[in-house]
């Protein structure tokens, strides 16, 4: 398992800085070797634009960098969710939908469900780890 990064706020900013650099980021995370598809294994692809999908040349099989995540089929922009992940994670003392959704200027519901489902995935992922074997 791949060592965690530990960024600094300068740091997060200045890797992050638009919604391109984390595309970018999450297709060098999901396909560290170039596009792979899922079903086949070709590797070349068209780009989908409009919907933000990798598309197989060979079988048409369209994947997302965002498949398998907390953040499947969310309407947000990544940068939201790296920026709320990145709060949440850096704060000991935990981050409320209240506080997030006056950062983002979004709605509470909104905001509310995705620090859920950043907590959930936080929990599932502790849920591996023992403190006694």
């Amino acid at each position: 398992m791949a060592k965690a990064e530990h960024l600094s706020l300068f740091e997060f900013q200045r890797k992050f800085t638009n919604e391109a650099t984390c595309e970018e980021y999450m297709f060098h995370k999901r396909w560290p070797e170039g596009f792979v598809c899922p079903k086949c294994g070709h590797r070349e692809y068209y780009y989908i634009k409009t919907r933000k999908h990798y598309e197989c040349k060979r079988c048409s099989y369209q994947a997302s960098l965002t498949a398998g995540t907390v953040m499947h089929k969310s309407k947000l922009p990544l940068q939201t969710w790296f920026w709320a992940i990145y709060l949440v994670v850096h704060d000991k003392r935990g981050r409320s939908a209240l506080s997030l959704a006056g950062l983002f200027q979004l709605n509470y519901r909104t905001t509310w469900r995705l620090l859920h489902k950043i907590r959930h995935a936080m929990k599932e992922r502790d849920a591996n780890y023992k403190l006694l074997v």
